[in-house]
């Protein structure tokens, strides 16, 4: 709305109009002005018909430049974006995902201005995300002699500290194992060295995957969005891209004799790594709802677990304790006697560690631990159970199948799907059915065949 301030002077009387044309780059509103002068003639009635109907066009005409407060080029604006609203508000994994997404982004449109940005440019860069040889997630890497090398002159643990890598990782790199390209690049980074004088990479020709393409666009979106909000631009284009859609998977879950054999084979290996696997059997649970279990969140006289908490992994960060994923994730479960009868002998183990090493024991109440009371790292069991699986000639299908293999069970079982969400920790429970619906379809057909079979409806006789 226009502002209007009357002035008199040795010209007689006008009128100053000024209207907000929008805001800056830093949320600075910019106004306009103009100075409008009646005829000698006019009446006062007149007049201020008149100076209403002035103002009101000024308006309009500042409304529909919104002016070059989207002048400000992409790139710029994102990195405000992600200060001014992405750290303050987001978690930081998600933080630390959006800034993974910015160099390719900014190397596209990044030199664009606001408000010169189309759904064309951004069209094209989505489709560009969709060519072969873009991702390199499946890119390999193994150390050439120059970083086996360097790693008999120093420790595990120095290298650990100074890159991020975690010690099992880089043991695996240094028996001449294959790593992947973002392990690799991290290491090379964080020992100052090409990362060509220290792997020998090996490329796929994978693209990304449409749910990667996804947030891509989104991300643009977010910061178009806030443009809109501030008053630079009219129009967010990303309501007019396409993105591809996804190509329905059969998610891999292992069977029960699968399972049943992988809980034999336990039996014979360190306890800690035994419980984590029970846990997320039995329990279903995330991986950082895992690591993030502390003694005081077991009751072991009713045998129920609160999860409470998740412990997490950012190179800025090392590893550290976060919310849950959702309010939802919060949640008790009770679990069978067996398992915290492992958790027993995990905690008589740790008390033993504990008074062996004294005051260089870091006691941070956490089940699962290296060997001086830190949080384990989360990549840990993960590098543990390949190298088992591998020993023990079982398949591998990584932690997060456990998970849905406890899904599946409870869904075999009869449980229905509010009952399964709940025990996962699903925020809402069309997530739940939107992963498991095959689960819920197979479910629902043996159960009417196990109908049909009871009645005798259509039977010859």
């Amino acid at each position: 709305m226009a502002t209007i301030t009357k002035r008199e002077g040795k010209n007689g009387v006008s009128y100053l109009i000024r209207s907000s044309v929008g805001y800056d780059s830093s949320g600075k509103q910019i106004m306009r002005s103009m100075t409008w002068k009646p005829e000698p003639k006019w009446s006062e009635a007149k007049v201020k018909k008149e100076l209403e109907r002035a103002a009101v066009l000024f308006d309009e005409e500042c409304a529909s430049q919104c002016v070059g407060s989207g002048n400000v080029k992409f790139e710029s604006f994102a990195r405000q974006w992600i200060e001014e609203y992405a750290v303050p508000n987001l978690r930081p994994r998600s933080v630390y995902r959006l800034h993974q997404m910015e160099e390719r982004t900014y190397a596209a449109i990044g030199h664009i201005r606001l408000d010169k940005l189309t759904a064309r440019h951004i069209q094209k860069f989505i489709n560009n995300l969709g060519e072969p040889g873009i991702s390199n997630v499946k890119d390999t890497a193994k150390a050439k002699p120059m970083l086996l090398e360097l790693m008999q002159s120093r420790t595990k643990k120095s290298i650990s500290e100074e890159t991020g890598v975690s010690r099992s990782v880089l043991s695996s790199i240094g028996k001449g194992e294959s790593t992947s390209y973002a392990t690799a690049e991290k290491l090379a980074q964080g020992l100052g060295k090409p990362i060509s004088d220290l792997f020998t990479v090996t490329r796929s020709k994978d693209t990304l995957s449409p749910k990667t393409i996804k947030h891509y666009l989104s991300f643009i979106s977010s910061i178009m969005q806030y443009a809109m909000k501030l008053d630079m631009i009219r129009d967010n284009p990303c309501r007019r891209v396409t993105v591809p859609s996804a190509t329905p998977t059969e998610r891999e879950v292992y069977t029960l004799e699968e399972a049943q054999r992988f809980l034999e084979s336990l039996e014979q290996a360190p306890i800690k790594y035994k419980a984590f696997f029970i846990l997320a059997i039995y329990g279903g649970l995330r991986r950082g709802e895992i690591l993030g279990l502390e003694w005081k969140d077991l009751d072991f006289t009713d045998h129920i677990i609160h999860i409470r908490r998740t412990s997490l992994y950012l190179s800025d960060r090392g590893v550290y304790t976060d919310t849950t994923k959702t309010a939802q994730s919060n949640r008790t479960l009770k679990l069978p006697i067996a398992v915290f009868d492992v958790l027993r002998q995990l905690r008589a183990e740790q008390a033993e560690n504990r008074l062996k090493l004294g005051d260089q024991w870091h006691d941070h109440d956490r089940l699962f631990t290296n060997q001086d009371g830190m949080p384990m790292h989360p990549n840990t069991p993960y590098h543990w159970l390949k190298r088992f699986c591998e020993a023990t000639g079982q398949r591998f299908l990584g932690i997060h199948a456990f998970r849905h293999l406890k899904a599946s069970l409870l869904i075999e079982a009869g449980a229905d799907v509010t009952l399964v969400s709940k025990s996962l920790g699903h925020s809402q429970v069309s997530t739940t059915l939107n992963i498991y619906s095959h689960s819920f379809e197979e479910a629902q057909a043996k159960a009417s065949d196990a109908i049909a079979d009871l009645l005798s409806f259509g039977k010859q006789t």
